[in-house]
């Protein structure tokens, strides 16, 4: 006779036996399935650093700014922007192609009869579609084409155009005293800077290259508060504009005769050409006549930490050709563009591949290939793909800023094994 086993006893076999299939189903998940699963995980990992290393030492951050002005009919219109940025000059690179940073501004020159909106970038290394124009000055005088302004100790005196003397007997007064002081003339090739210092107040006047123009600047020096003055004479105009409702014939007399107009614009012309005053507020013009010719004073107040800016432009035609200025730009927001970068491209082409992994942090015991292809550069760093691998690839799209300012397409491919 046999002993019947307890239930306990077969309970406890079952229990053991699948215990030790689920451990052999453990191990061979392990043994066959986990390698099947792991390289596709750490292949993304390997990806991912290369396009980290991209990232770092491929593509580059550049700021783009644009300045908007109007048109004109003028190939070298001058203009002027606020620019407090500490970008590297030689650095910027410019669509007008020449500029000048000074005193927190930015001075260049537009074809504004091409268009209307201007760029700089940088970082960034272009070509220079135009020759350079260079100002024509010393410290007695800044010459362009007809135009001729005459300075005497670094401030204005008199102005010609077209071979007749415009404007003479420039006068600047503080608290009815002369502007009187110390001075300098700066050529900066694109422009010319001339700076005048009185006790209280400095006068700085910049002369553009190509054009028949003066832009000053006052500021007040100390913690006082003044009255100024500006006086001078003119010559052969018959008429003047201010406005729509102010304008008409100049009419000469022996008996010299005043008239007071708040305004921030004054052309004074005959049937040829003009000479247009602007300030940057409306102030105190005072406009007489005499027998042969009419005299103009600007009286306005200046304050600590204000400045003030008045422009004098002789020009060719009749108030009509100047009833626009002065032309006042806009300046867009700074933009952040990602490009690759062409210059970084080529530089690593020059690395050999243990360089190359250390520089994009990649771990020895893999190995990776990376390819960049655009109109202008083919470029591709690290071994060539092996054909008996299973090799994990990954496109990254990038755009390339090239020195005509066009940007083309560039096709990024890593690949890892």
């Amino acid at each position: 006779m046999f002993k019947k086993r307890s239930k306990k006893a077969l309970s406890q076999v079952d229990w053991a036996m699948s215990l030790a299939i689920f451990l052999m189903y453990l191990a061979w998940f392990f043994i066959f399935v986990k390698p099947m699963l792991y390289p596709s995980t750490n292949m993304g990992v390997l990806l991912d650093i290369l396009d980290d290393g991209i990232e770092r030492e491929i593509f580059q951050d550049i700021s783009r700014l644009k300045v908007f002005v109007s048109h004109t009919n003028n190939a070298y219109e001058p203009v002027i922007i606020p620019f407090d940025k500490d970008w590297q000059e030689s650095k910027i690179a410019h669509s007008a192609d020449y500029f000048v940073i000074d005193d927190g501004r930015m001075f260049f020159l537009a074809n504004t009869s091409k268009s209307t909106v201007f760029q700089m970038y940088y970082p960034h290394k272009a070509v220079e579609m135009t020759l350079p124009r260079i100002a024509i000055a010393d410290d007695q005088q800044a010459r362009a084409g007809t135009f001729t302004a005459y300075f005497n100790d670094y401030l204005l005196d008199k102005a010609s155009f077209d071979g007749e003397v415009r404007l003479s007997g420039f006068n600047m007064k503080i608290d009815d005293t002369v502007l009187d002081g110390d001075g300098d003339m700066y050529n900066m090739s694109l422009l010319a800077k001339y700076v005048k210092e009185g006790d209280s107040i400095n006068l700085t006047s910049y002369f553009f290259a190509e054009n028949s123009r003066l832009y000053n600047y006052i500021k007040v020096t100390d913690h006082r508060n003044h009255s100024a003055t500006i006086d001078f004479a003119a010559y052969n105009y018959t008429y003047f504009y201010i406005n729509q409702l102010n304008n008409g014939e100049l009419r000469y007399s022996i008996a010299s005769s005043c008239k007071y107009y708040t305004t921030d614009f004054l052309d004074l012309y005959d049937s040829n050409s003009g000479l247009l005053i602007t300030f940057d507020r409306p102030i105190s013009f005072r406009l007489c006549t005499n027998e042969t010719s009419p005299s103009v004073r600007l009286e306005f107040p200046v304050s600590p930490g204000d400045e003030y800016n008045f422009n004098i432009y002789l020009h060719p035609g009749n108030a009509d050709s100047v009833k626009d200025y002065p032309i006042d730009p806009m300046v867009g927001v700074t933009e952040t563009l990602k490009t690759v970068s062409s210059e970084k491209a080529r530089l690593l082409r020059n690395r050999n591949y243990a360089y190359l992994k250390q520089v994009f942090r990649y771990p020895d015991a893999r190995d990776f290939n990376i390819t960049i292809s655009s109109d202008s550069i083919a470029a591709s760093y690290g071994l060539g793909q092996p054909d008996l691998e299973d090799v994990y690839v990954r496109r990254v799209e990038g755009v390339m800023l090239e020195k005509d300012y066009s940007q083309e397409r560039a096709l990024i491919t890593l690949s890892v094994w």
